[in-house]
Parts: structure tokens; C-alpha cells; sequence
């Protein structure tokens, strides 16, 4: 990958992006080139894939542009999920999980990237944390559990060390 590089962090996309989300990548020590490559997107909690194009073009330095809002209006039918995905980039006269032959283009997986749909603004002022809590950080119940337990253990220590005659 060139464009975001790999070992950038996880890049994330809007679903319903205004900008087309564009992806630039490279074929290295290919001594066979294919003659048209198939690009998917895949997400493993959905356990679906999409396919983005079919017998693209192949050219060394490859440069796919996506138009996530337009895809799941035309395609999917109903909302992407939010999740993580995988780009599956491959050779259209084979099959994603066939091994490649040497100096052949074998399946690619490598790019991991997360799509996401943006919740409506709310002003902090007016936002209210529905799960935090405002009790104090030493409930009663934890309060009396270290007593207890704190109390338990001079004792006990005392009549280990002194003997039960100490204790009375």
C-alpha cells in the first residue's frame, strides 16, 4: 500500500463520506502479471463481502477510488456496518484463497481500515453521561469489606504472635 502507507494507524472513513475514499498501492517482483484484478472489502464480524470492482485494469502502480455512499446506496441496500474491514486485492482469474504460483501475483489482505457513521452533535453543556456514575469512589459495601477484613487480621495476627491469652 502506498497511499495510506501500512504502517500508518488505522485509517477511518465516514459511510456516508461527501469525498470519495481513494486508495493507492504498487505490485512488487511480479514475474507474471495478471490481466485484471478483482478488489473487495470484507468484514469478518459481519462475515460478508462486498466486491468494489471486478476485472480492474491491472497496471503497476494501481489507484482505486470509493464511493462508500454511493456503494451502499446502489449495492449493499441497507447500512455498512460500523466495523473494521479488510481490503482483499487479488488476481480475477483466481480465487482469494488460492495459493499464487512463484512470480504471480498472490491474494493480498494486509490493509486494515474502519468505517464509521458520525453521531449528531450535542453541546457539552446539555450532554448527559448515561453510563457514569456519580456515586463516590468507596462505596459502603467496599468500606465495610476492608474494616472487616482489616479488623480480621490484627486479630488474628495478634493471637498467632501472643497467644489467645493476649487477646483477653
Amino acid at each position: 500500500m502506498i497511499d495510506p502507507p501500512i504502517t500508518a494507524a488505522e485509517p477511518l472513513y465516514r459511510i456516508d463520506n461527501t469525498d470519495p475514499i481513494t486508495w493507492k498501492w504498487n505490485y512488487t517482483s511480479l514475474q507474471g502479471t495478471p490481466s485484471a484484478i478483482d478488489v473487495l472489502i470484507s468484514c469478518s464480524k459481519a462475515t460478508a463481502t462486498w466486491t468494489l470492482t471486478q476485472n480492474m485494469t491491472f497496471k503497476p502502480t494501481a489507484t482505486f477510488t470509493w464511493d462508500s455512499n454511493k456503494f451502499q446506496q446502489k449495492q449493499v441496500g441497507s447500512q455498512l456496518p460500523v466495523e473494521q474491514y479488510t481490503l482483499l486485492i487479488y488476481d480475477s482469474e483466481t480465487s482469494f484463497t488460492d495459493t499464487a504460483e512463484p512470480g504471480y501475483l498472490a491474494p493480498f489482505s494486509g490493509f486494515v481500515f474502519g468505517l464509521y457513521t458520525p453521531k449528531p452533535y450535542s453541546n457539552l453543556s446539555e450532554w448527559h453521561c448515561t453510563t457514569c456514575s456519580g456515586a463516590s469512589p468507596l462505596e459502603r459495601q467496599a468500606l465495610g469489606f476492608v474494616v472487616t477484613m482489616s479488623l480480621l487480621t490484627v486479630f488474628s495476627f495478634t493471637w498467632y504472635v501472643t497467644g489467645i491469652a493476649a487477646l483477653a
